[in-house]
């Protein structure tokens, strides 16, 4: 699987075979196929294995207030990002084809829903006057963030979160 990633992430899906995997991996290709019968099913448990970054991101604790657990979940979501850069590329590119998404589409829907939904409950939490449109913002926010971290080698990614923290606090103390 982090053969996968990594070709994955350098080359994209659609680029790469299953055939280069096993080389790189050094194993053969019955071996790859006897564990994953396609690529595409190599690709779900890549995407299941990491997208449990955003289930920690969530995680909550002791003690924080509001405001405090919303900071904690943006500074824990990027340091996931930075620990596990490669999942987060082939995660965001993937995103922009929507053929290979087409087979994960309930799957992404259902995160995205539930994302959106712990977003608003814990900015209604933090005094959102408008917590399910504070929630599509701050999911947006943070996407296009992580997009631009992503794709630019010089983005200034802890500037950006510090202001963006300024930013949410003023919004919420409003």
């Amino acid at each position: 699987m982090d053969t996968a990633l990594e070709l994955f992430a350098e080359q994209g899906f659609d680029r790469t075979s299953i055939r280069q995997i096993a080389a790189k991996a050094g194993i053969s290709l019955g071996l790859l196929y006897n564990y994953y019968p396609s690529k595409e099913d190599l690709l779900k448990e890549i995407l299941v294995r990491g997208r449990q970054d955003i289930l920690q991101s969530f995680e909550k604790p002791e003690g924080l207030s509001p405001y405090q657990y919303l900071e904690h979940h943006i500074r824990t979501t990027f340091r996931l990002m930075e620990q596990n850069k490669n999942f987060w590329r082939l995660y965001h590119s993937l995103r922009m084809q929507s053929e290979v998404l087409k087979a994960l589409e309930r799957e992404v829907q259902a995160e995205n829903h539930l994302v959106l939904q712990l977003l608003s409950q814990n900015l209604a939490e933090a005094g959102s006057a408008n917590p399910t449109i504070d929630a599509v913002l701050m999911f947006a926010t943070i996407d296009g963030v992580a997009q631009h971290y992503l794709i630019l080698p010089e983005y200034p990614l802890q500037e950006v979160i510090e202001s963006y923290l300024i930013q949410l606090k003023n919004h919420l103390a409003t």
